[in-house]
């Protein structure tokens, strides 16, 4: 008798029950991992897509759309450092520099990389007028890099232009203008530099290109009113003024320069009103206080004329042109005394801004020439300019390290602000005599 065992079916069965149980396992695997590939795969492209929109958008100058990207990023992947270091640079671009320091630390805690980070920083010192500070890594990333950075861009340009090295930054607004074509600013600081070196025609066409990309930029339409009266282009002039103050009719300085051309053109009374409004804007406004005292010179209103310039000159001690009509007046009211103080005083600031203007002339042809960037430097701390006087100094060390004359000035100026220890940090600098 035969020992019982299993049914034969079931010997015949097991085996490929077997495979079928190992088959189903290996498919369930492979199912598992084709959705962790693809799921990880969402979440490398998505991030990358989201980057692609920032920077084109960045890359093409408008940066209000390249922030809007960027906040669909953040929101996306919080975590991510570069979503965040692009955020920042996007503040920096709209100018919103509070919120720019807050992403970059953000990114910097995630682990951005450090150089990247220290681009932003460096840009970021640059519109906080550290220059000397921020210049080198700045030149450094310019020459590096061939893609077109807006930012960086523009942090140069600021930097070269309030130095006077209108060589670099003639390069550098020329690649601005490239990499960013619809923004008017490359065309704004551009004017700045045609109309500091006397060029008017390409400052007029200059604030015309930044008015073509930005039509309602308070900026160039204040700046081409402003050099349509430098070139005695009265009738134009006075027309930009008002398309400006219908925009910003409680604007200062373009009610100043309005009534400066009504004046010109014969207009007294229309320009009193121009130049009264700008004071009672701006009760510190010199400029304004003088014309409207030139003004009242023309009618034979010494009285009153004496007492709007001794108001403009308490306000600015060092105007030239100021100084000049108050001798004028205070001949015709007979104060000999006076006159006689005012006609040295009047010397003295001729011969002061003839030694500047020789000095920006000369930078202009040679922009790192140290005795006039020392010249404009002290110019600047004893014409109570103090922020310029500083940018000017750190300006001088970056291309003249531990220069003694320029260490001992601002331990100078920061001595007699009460800041002892920046002081005598820059006393430490210089080498011993």
């Amino acid at each position: 008798m035969k020992a019982s065992g299993p049914p034969e079916s079931a010997l015949k069965n097991k085996p490929g029950r077997l495979l079928y149980k190992r088959l189903s396992y290996k498919w369930y695997l492979g199912i598992f991992g084709f959705a962790i590939a693809l799921f990880a795969l969402r979440l490398w492209r998505e991030p990358s897509n989201d980057q692609f929109q920032v920077e084109s958008a960045y890359r093409s100058g408008q940066f209000q759309l390249a922030s809007n990207h960027a906040d669909v990023w953040v929101k996306r992947h919080p975590k991510w450092p570069d979503a965040w270091l692009w955020r920042a640079r996007l503040d920096l671009a709209l100018n919103q520099p509070a919120k720019a320091s807050e992403a970059l630390q953000k990114a910097e805690s995630l682990g951005a990389k450090p150089a990247e980070a220290q681009v932003v920083r460096s840009i970021a010192g640059a519109f906080a007028g550290r220059f000397a500070e921020v210049e080198p890594l700045l030149r450094n990333e310019f020459n590096r890099t061939g893609t077109p950075d807006p930012l960086l861009d523009e942090a140069l340009a600021r930097i070269y232009v309030g130095s006077y090295d209108m060589a670099r930054g003639s390069l550098v607004l020329a690649k601005w203008k490239k990499d960013a074509p619809n923004d008017p600013k490359p065309f704004l600081i551009s004017a700045e530099v045609d109309s500091r070196t006397g060029n008017s025609a390409k400052a007029l066409t200059d604030y015309r290109e930044a008015l073509a990309r930005d039509p309602l930029s308070i900026k160039a339409l204040f700046g081409l009113a402003e050099e349509l009266r430098k070139s005695q282009q009265l009738a134009p002039a006075a027309d930009a003024y008002d398309n400006l103050l219908r925009l910003q009719p409680n604007h200062p300085q373009a009610l100043y320069g309005a009534g400066c051309v009504a004046a010109d053109l014969g207009q007294p009374e229309k320009a009193r009103q121009w130049l009264k409004q700008a004071i009672a804007l701006s009760p510190s406004h010199a400029l304004a206080l003088h014309r409207l005292a030139e003004l009242t010179i023309r009618e034979s209103d010494f009285k009153t004329a004496i007492e709007l310039l001794d108001k403009a000159q308490a306000i600015d001690p060092f105007d030239l042109e100021i100084s000049t009509s108050r001798g004028f007046v205070l001949n015709q009211l007979g104060r000999t005394h006076e006159l006689k103080l005012e006609l040295a005083r009047s010397k003295r600031l001729r011969a002061e801004l003839d030694t500047l203007l020789a000095a920006q002339a000369l930078l202009v042809r040679a922009p790192k020439e140290l005795n006039a960037q020392r010249t404009i430097m002290n110019w600047m701390f004893a014409h109570g300019k103090p922020e310029e006087g500083i940018r000017w100094g750190e300006s001088i060390l970056r291309d003249h390290p531990f220069e003694p004359t320029i260490c001992e000035a601002m331990a100078n100026h920061y001595a007699s602000t009460g800041q002892p220890g920046l002081a005598n940090s820059y006393r430490s600098m210089a080498p011993p005599k």
